[in-house]
């Protein structure tokens, strides 16, 4: 019996032997039972809820493995069911595609096989448990946080202007033999709340947020350490349009105004508005960075603001219009890595024009260039109809996959026994069975003889399975299919670039990574160097990359020369 092992462990706080002991229970379980654990697929997640299978890649690839036409394995071993998925839905849609496939799913904890009888029921109780600990962990989490908000302690991490100091209890041991920590208090950090005060002050003066941010930017003052997201630390209006709201600068402890929310399709983690009441409010003026006056000062002009309505700009997928900007979300200044943004637009014609936010609103970048979305999608979409989908494109595409096959071969031959070796193991076997089939004719039946041939037979069928998964492969056949196959992919898109900005928006974000824009100049102006390419056949495989490189002109594709990397498209910039 050929086995994987799937492990996985919840978040950073958990050990990463936990890891190491998962599998090694499962292999004690296979070496109890003679099953073979195959090395290649024994895969796991690290820090990675249960709540969701989304973006659990290990779990995913062995389900895809399961799916092949020579399935590679027969068994998925796991320590228990939690390892698997905390969510019954999850977890029996899991086993049904594996059981499907002809994989059973085996926990070895709880000695639950899906192939058994009664392991349907078993497994459902068990999930709904595992489900359960999920509900009841968040509600002792979220209770206990609530009771350091309303001892006046702080329940979240790092605030600008404010240091994390931990209260220990001696009495206590926490973790690495220190004393636990019994919550966190806050202690003013006195350079930092100066810049608060001054950010408050310059805004009560009629300065706006991008204007501080620039001011603050250009005058070296340390930012807020930045989101994972963004590459750069720097101040910005939406930092500073959230510290202008934070009532903890004026003495006042707010929690729970949020609350985040699993979102069933992507498995991510969104933040979701609580309603006022469920607020929970505690004076600290201990906390107190901004007089009063100031404040109101500050509160007084934003509901001013609000009053007149100013001009509220729709990100990506923020409005209807907004979401048929095809290429939001795909773009990355050259010059400093921020993801190009809608940076201006609805004017008196309506142009909407891409830049870079790092330049538009902190004022740290020097890429001043702006393009107007129309002229930006129109050549983008003609350079990927002209250049990547073409014979010519294909045939490279081709190529590269025949090489990656061949290396695979390469490696599986390397793998354990060559076919050599196998088919001998085979003849020998096949002899042995001979002549215990012999030795039965003359003897009559006997237990003994009837016992080591059915060993023997199940050897041989393993071994034949063994040289099943080796055969060689017929090159020149797969290339032929491969080729119907990206020929058929290239037509579909081909026909997407054509299509409604609905659907062609979801093909971009399927088939182009990234677009790079850098700005260039030329006799005739500046542009916009594009580099980037196409996954014709979808994310994750070959790159094609746009060819040729041509300013004003119009595109002439030129072939010759092609590299793995991704060579360099131009487009005229029109401010």
């Amino acid at each position: 019996m050929r086995c994987a092992i799937y492990a996985r462990y919840s978040s950073d706080l958990q050990r990463e032997s936990s890891i190491e002991d998962q599998i090694r229970k499962c292999r004690e379980h296979a070496e109890r039972l003679n099953w073979t654990v195959l090395e290649d697929y024994v895969r796991y997640d690290r820090a990675i809820s249960g709540a969701s299978v989304a973006g659990r890649y290990a779990l995913e690839w062995l389900v895809s493995e399961a799916k092949k036409k020579l399935r590679p394995f027969d068994r998925l071993l796991v320590d228990d069911t939690s390892r698997l998925a905390r969510s019954v839905p999850d977890a029996l849609n899991l086993i049904d595609r594996l059981q499907f496939q002809g994989v059973s799913v085996v926990a070895v904890s709880q000695g639950i096989d899906s192939q058994q009888k009664s392991a349907r029921t078993l497994l459902t109780v068990h999930s709904m448990m595992d489900e359960q600990y999920l509900i009841d962990l968040a509600h002792k989490v979220h209770r206990g946080q609530e009771g350091r908000a309303r001892l006046g302690l702080n329940p979240g991490g790092r605030c600008y202007g404010y240091i994390n100091v931990p209260i220990e209890d001696p009495s206590r041991k926490g973790k690495y033999g220190r004393p636990a920590v019994m919550g966190v208090d806050l202690e003013i950090h006195q350079e930092e709340a100066a810049v608060v005060r001054r950010i408050f002050k310059m805004y009560a003066d009629g300065l706006g947020l991008g204007a501080i941010a620039k001011r603050l930017n250009q005058e070296g003052v340390p930012a807020p350490q930045p989101p994972r997201t963004r590459p750069l630390r720097a101040w910005c209006p939406s930092s500073i349009h959230e510290m202008l709201r934070n009532e903890r600068y004026r003495g006042v402890q707010v929690w729970g105004r949020t609350k985040k929310e699993r979102n069933p399709d992507t498995g991510k983690k969104v933040s979701r508005q609580r309603p006022p009441s469920d607020w929970v409010r505690v004076e600290a003026p201990k906390w107190r960075v901004v007089s009063q006056e100031l404040w109101n000062a500050v509160h007084h002009r934003i509901a001013q603001k609000n009053r007149i309505g100013a001009a509220r700009c729709g990100g990506m997928s923020r409005t209807e219009k907004s979401r048929t900007y095809l290429f939001s979300g795909l773009l990355r200044c050259g010059v400093c890595g921020s993801n190009m943004v809608i940076v201006s637009g609805q004017g008196r014609r309506g142009y909407v024009k891409y830049g870079c936010p790092s330049h538009r609103y902190r004022g740290i970048c020097s890429n001043k260039l702006t393009i107007r979305r129309d002229r930006l999608e129109g050549q983008l979409l003609a350079a990927i109809e002209t250049r990547a989908l073409t014979p010519e494109m294909m045939d490279y595409t081709l190529s590269r996959f025949q090489q990656e096959l061949q290396k695979r071969l390469a490696n599986i031959q390397k793998q354990g026994k060559g076919l050599s070796a196998l088919h001998k193991e085979r003849s020998e076997l096949q002899a042995k069975a001979k002549r215990v089939t012999e030795a039965i004719a003359e003897a009559g039946h006997s237990p003994a003889l009837l016992a080591q041939l059915s060993s023997i037979e199940s050897e041989l069928a393993h071994v034949e399975r063994r040289i099943d998964a080796r055969k060689p492969v017929d090159l020149n056949v797969t290339v032929a299919e491969m080729r119907d196959f990206v020929s058929q992919k290239m037509s579909q898109l081909r026909d997407l670039l054509r299509n409604d900005p609905g659907t062609l928006k979801g093909a971009l974000m399927k088939h182009v990574p990234q677009l790079v824009l850098t700005p260039v100049e030329t006799p005739t102006g500046p542009v916009f160097d594009v580099t980037g390419g196409v996954e014709l056949v979808g994310r994750g495989d070959d790159v094609m990359p746009l060819v040729a490189r041509d300013g004003i002109e119009p595109p002439t594709p030129a072939f010759s020369g092609l590299r793995d990397q991704s060579l360099t498209d131009t487009f005229l910039v029109v401010s």
